[in-house]
């Protein structure tokens, strides 16, 4: 199984030095985007530092939602705060602010889906990062099982915890290139590859083949992007006109 090094920064990182970074190893960074709706004063500057240096950058909202709406708005404004720009991680939902703890589980789930739908139709990833107690006691596992977790557990060994989790927060560490200590992830999925945009397709072109297509025709398929005739892609790993024309809705989405 792949292990792609990574770490998780907010401004109280300070100025980081990315290409000291990627050359300690790091490969992908979950940036903090938002406090609620309140943009992380660090959050762009950080996703151009780690974009010009290598880093495949995600991002992450400390959610303060307490209602679907609220979520919904707190996704609209992390993809209008992005734009344009490159992202090839996934936007996670942090749901560990107090305020859940008043909520019922079938709050807090309706509250997580609704920013995971929200931002897929946004053209991202969506993904829930908690601990494991939340993950079992305070999420529905229908939620947990409908998306991708990122898992805080602060131990040295790989958990086991008994369902299926993309990323892992192993703890704290140094980092060349940021002072002090910063949060340590593994990431279990390579989303860069998943995010790939492929080549254009012409019809002379001699057709594209491989586990990134594949991995592309999933996640259209998945996200309800439908050929020119309406209908799914074959999920062949083979990239031709029909997978081109789906493709090219969800660039038309997002420009």
């Amino acid at each position: 199984m792949m292990e792609i090094k990574g770490i998780d920064v907010s401004r109280w990182q300070g100025d980081i030095d990315w290409e000291k970074a990627y050359s300690g190893g790091v490969r992908f960074a979950m940036i903090k985007a938002a406090q609620g709706r309140r943009p992380d004063p660090r959050f762009l500057s950080n996703l151009t530092g780690a974009g010009r240096a290598g880093v495949f950058a995600g991002a992450y909202v400390y959610s303060l939602a307490k209602t679907p709406k609220e979520a919904e708005a707190e996704a609209d404004a992390v993809t209008e705060l992005i734009g344009e720009r490159e992202l090839r991680y996934p936007v996670a939902i942090d749901v560990e602010d107090a305020h859940f703890e008043k909520l019922t589980k079938a709050e807090r789930g309706s509250i997580v889906s609704a920013f995971c739908e929200r931002i897929g139709v946004r053209g991202h990833i969506p993904m829930i990062y908690s601990n494991h107690d939340w993950f079992t006691r305070m999420l529905p596992r229908s939620v947990t099982e409908s998306y991708y977790v990122w898992l805080a557990w602060w131990r040295s060994e790989k958990p086991s915890p008994g369902y299926n989790f993309a990323v892992w927060q192993s703890g704290t560490g140094s980092v060349p290139g940021i002072e002090g200590e910063v949060d340590l992830d593994v990431s279990f999925v390579d989303f860069a590859a998943l995010t790939k945009p492929p080549a254009p397709f012409r019809l002379e072109t001699p057709r594209l083949r491989g586990e990134e297509y594949l991995a592309m025709q999933n996640a259209l398929n998945a996200a309800g992007y439908r050929d020119d005739s309406g209908s799914p892609l074959a999920e062949d790993g083979v990239w031709g006109e029909r997978s081109q024309q789906a493709f090219c809705r969800l660039t038309e989405l997002n420009r």
